[in-house]
């Protein structure tokens, strides 16, 4: 699924809101990282060459530009994104407030005031927060334990179409229930049931979040989902799923999602209703210091395992350098 959202068609006479600029909330993710001396350039003036980029940039289908909106000391204009991702203006030297807008979906990014000094070139580096990142909802599993011989049915309304259930998914999953963990649907046994999806997904600050070395993956993981109360074959399950891809990176951000937040991927109704539901998925991505904000070390919690209960877990990977 394409963000088509997240991208403005080129129109003709297309007018510029300004009023956006006081919609958005400001963020870090301008500077300056490069200044040299440059006589040609008039007095009194400079050139900057702005560098733009987001992970939604490299999903732009042909046929579609991205038009950036901007002010320079509360003034306003326009332009098309080059397919470098960059742009050279030349702007008067000075105190001057830089605010850059690619349009619905992202955060503005505002600069501090920043001495622009005269005759110079400039490289600047723009890095858009979008609201609204693609991504895919990998492995997530359902267990179902009963302590009794239970019949069940089971509805997974995620928020994209599935791209790959296991056992095959119609209108629902129906079945019978073993104490054992088995699940037993049109004569073949399950040991949990599995759909995954591709959808977008909106950022928002957990109350968690972690930086974890590549070396403190895997007792990392083994001291949460202890905490949490998996059994010896969920953990299991969970990592040697995750475990090599959180390892694929020296440093990796870490962030749990528990409970209701998990509405966001799929809602589940499953008649009866069980006890108790958990849910637990993992985001991650590779570390990057513009993630220190959502640094937030805390232990996951105990789950309620009494009675007729419900186990999902599942995950996505968060590939933007900055979130």
């Amino acid at each position: 699924m394409k963000i088509i959202s997240l991208l403005l068609l080129v129109l003709i006479g297309i007018a510029f809101p300004i009023k956006a600029f006081e919609q958005r909330k400001s963020i870090p993710g301008f500077y300056i990282y490069n200044t040299a001396k440059n006589t040609a350039i008039k007095n009194g003036e400079a050139k900057i060459t702005l560098h733009f980029s987001s992970i939604n940039f490299s999903e732009i289908p042909k046929g579609y530009e991205t038009i950036i909106y901007y002010s320079i000391n509360e003034v306003a204009d326009t332009f098309i994104l080059a397919p470098g991702y960059t742009r050279t203006i030349q702007i008067k030297a000075g105190k001057t407030i830089f605010k850059f807008w690619p349009g619905p979906g992202y955060d503005e990014v505002i600069s501090d005031t920043i001495l622009i000094e005269n005759q110079t070139t400039n490289d600047a580096q723009i890095s858009f927060i979008s609201e609204n990142l693609m991504i895919e909802v990998d492995k997530p599993v359902i267990y179902l334990q009963t302590p009794v011989k239970l019949d069940f049915s089971l509805r997974v309304n995620p928020t994209n179409d599935f791209t790959f259930t296991y056992p095959p998914y119609t209108d629902q999953w129906k079945g019978t229930l073993y104490p054992n963990g088995e699940i037993e649907i049109n004569k073949q046994i399950y040991p949990y049931l599995f759909w995954d999806s591709k959808q977008d997904f909106k950022l928002k600050d957990q109350s968690n979040g972690y930086r974890i070395s590549k070396q403190e993956v895997i007792p990392f993981l083994e001291k949460q989902l202890s905490r949490a109360g998996l059994t010896p074959t969920e953990k299991t399950d969970f990592i040697t799923y995750w475990g090599p891809r959180l390892t694929e990176y020296e440093t990796v951000f870490i962030q749990f999602f528990l409970q209701e937040d998990c509405n966001q991927f799929a809602t589940i109704q499953c008649d009866p209703k069980p006890e108790t539901i958990n849910r637990l998925y993992i985001g991650f991505s590779e570390w990057n210091e513009t993630l220190t904000p959502f640094l937030h070390p805390i232990d996951l919690p105990a789950f309620k395992r009494e009675g007729f209960n419900l186990l999902e877990w599942g995950g996505f990977e968060l590939k933007n350098t900055a979130l």
